[in-house]
């Protein structure tokens, strides 16, 4: 959202500009290494990727894909393109919730009450892993409504970071979640002897008959 501000000039002429007062960055980590934001687990998404990988919760749906190729002056080639996610389940927007309260401010109301959060993102290549571009904005959008999200790593982190954080786990050899069981599995054991057929019982009236 942009509010508007009168500003008279001195030759008495008013004109009308617009302020900005959209999302803005909330929690700066532009001085941290790129890596070592997601080694020290800065975003917090060590547990979210855990679930993914143990399947508890699947990864954000992808909307829309668009995948772009070219060369550098060098001959090298470069990859990119855009992306659009959906969190749109419980857990997801839980996760997604949390990430953008804690590093942008200004956030629209809708957010909090959202039953489903798109996010668009533009991504390059790098190291054979998919990073956000660093020089635009990404889109925030809820139903039909959209916002411009300043550029922060964490966005890069919640949606590419799944290979990284495999790879955080395994360096400091962290364990997996355990998946509980299901009481009413517990309660039956495969491996259990099968119950005796029941034979008949003899009546009286049986029994004098033989």
């Amino acid at each position: 959202m942009r509010s508007k501000r009168l500003i008279v000039l001195g030759s008495g002429l008013v004109v009308l500009a617009a302020v900005g007062c959209g999302i803005a960055i909330r929690r700066d980590l532009s001085a941290v290494p790129p890596g070592q934001v997601g080694f020290d687990d800065m975003c917090g998404l060590q547990a979210y990727f855990d679930a993914i990988e143990i399947k508890t919760s699947p990864a954000p749906r992808i909307v829309s894909a668009l995948d772009l190729e070219g060369a550098s002056s060098g001959g090298k080639t470069l990859r990119g393109g855009k992306e659009r996610f959906a969190f749109d389940n419980d857990f997801q927007l839980k996760q997604v919730k949390r990430v953008l309260e804690e590093n942008w401010r200004r956030l629209p109301e809708q957010i909090a009450k959202a039953t489903e959060i798109e996010i668009e993102v533009k991504w390059a290549e790098k190291a054979g892993t998919k990073r956000v571009i660093t020089e635009e904005a990404s889109e925030l959008a809820v139903g039909t409504e959209s916002w411009s999200l300043p550029y922060h790593p964490c966005i890069s982190e919640l949606l590419y970071g799944e290979p990284l954080y495999r790879q955080r786990r395994q360096m400091w050899g962290l364990p997996l979640p355990v998946v509980a069981t299901p009481v009413s599995d517990a309660a039956a054991p495969t491996d259990a002897p099968a119950a005796p057929t029941a034979r008949p019982v003899l009546g009286a009236h049986d029994a004098s008959s033989n």
